[in-house]
């Protein structure tokens, strides 16, 4: 009994069990078969690794599709292996996993690269790779040798998410991109993995061209393992468009005297706008008229004088640095004298011709 073909939708767990149902109707609207997904069982109990993992990363990488086969890289079978890597594993791995007659077909070079002498031979293990069991069986042993990379390199048990970057990009090419995403996230991941960028710019780039920071790629990586939406990472939020340093006009809020914005008028009367568009230092701002007093006993100082009936007039401050002595220091504002009072104004008129001479003019009174 096959426990991945069609199962019910009641009978799906809640958990991790309902995305390996939701996979495995995925896998049959692709035409992969159920032989598919227990090849890739029989690969995770042989190779030590989860079949949970195993079954999210085929499903990731090739739709569960054995002959896949990438376009811009030597990537192919279930896992996408590319050459190298294939016959990397299948050498170190390959004997415990009853492989070994095509491991010892398998040479490894001083710098590290692995060939094989016969051209026919080599192309025979090559094309092992869309064996669906032996692809799954050498992706779970590659999945544990990454652990064990990672677990060594970061101090702690690696997580689905790091197990996937090391699958994409190395155990080494992983444990620099999760250090690069601790210290420098925005820094581009791009920049310290160029081989792997020019062979994965789907990963590197999105959409727009637009180069992906270290711990945005990491993210990325993450949630395409699980089929999840990666999370917008912390280095590329932005404000939102049209947002400005001004409060909305509708809004209430205290008022600053000395506010120069003239779009925050909003209910202050025109002549306090005034004022404030004079502080704003404009060349043409209106000046506010200086208030005037009630008359006074001098009305002819009303202009320029502001004295109030009984007070002493308030001194002006000095301004020049030397004072003038008071003796030669000409008096400036000084009030004029009073006008004539009203009983006195017909005195000062000039007389009518032939009238009788007013001799009261000359006369000295007493008291005066």
């Amino acid at each position: 009994m096959f426990l991945f073909t069609t199962p019910p939708a009641t009978a799906r767990d809640p958990g991790a069990s309902r995305d390996l149902g939701t996979r495995d109707g995925a896998a049959g609207r692709t035409g992969a078969s159920s032989g598919v997904i227990e090849a890739i069982r029989d690969g995770a109990q042989t190779s030590g690794a989860g079949f949970d993992y195993l079954l999210a990363t085929a499903q990731r990488e090739s739709a569960l599709d054995p002959s896949a086969k990438a376009g811009t890289s030597s990537a192919t079978g279930l896992f996408q292996f590319i050459e190298q890597t294939w016959l990397g594993t299948l050498k170190t791995a390959g004997p415990r996993l009853g492989l070994g007659t095509y491991a010892d077909a398998i040479t490894r070079s001083a710098d590290g690269t692995y060939a094989v002498s016969d051209p026919a031979a080599k192309q025979t293990i090559l094309d092992l790779r869309r064996d669906p069991r032996i692809a799954a069986t050498l992706a779970g042993a590659l999945t544990e040798q990454n652990r064990e990379a990672l677990t060594g390199a970061l101090g702690r048990e690696p997580t689905g998410g790091d197990l996937y970057a090391a699958h994409v990009l190395g155990a080494r090419g992983a444990a620099a991109l999760i250090a690069t995403a601790q210290a420098s996230p925005a820094r581009a991941a791009a920049l310290d993995m160029p081989e792997a960028a020019a062979a994965n710019r789907g990963l590197f780039y999105d959409r727009g061209g637009r180069p992906r920071g270290a711990a945005e790629l990491y993210a990325h990586l993450a949630a395409a393992r699980t089929g999840a939406a990666p999370a917008t990472p912390a280095a590329t939020i932005s404000l939102p468009e049209g947002t400005t340093a001004y409060a909305s006009l509708n809004e209430g809020g205290l008022r600053s005297m000395f506010q120069t914005d003239p779009r925050q008028q909003g209910g202050v009367s025109a002549g306090v706008a005034r004022l404030w568009q004079g502080r704003s230092g404009g060349t043409d701002a209106v000046r506010p008229e200086p208030a005037r007093a009630a008359p006074t006993y001098f009305p002819r100082s009303d202009g320029t004088e502001s004295v109030t009936g009984g007070a002493p007039p308030v001194a002006a401050p000095a301004i020049a640095a030397n004072p003038v002595p008071a003796a030669s220091a000409a008096l400036v504002g000084a009030p004029l004298p009073p006008r004539r009072p009203a009983e006195f104004g017909a005195s000062g008129q000039s007389p009518r011709p032939g009238a009788p001479l007013d001799l009261s003019l000359f006369t000295i009174r007493s008291g005066s």
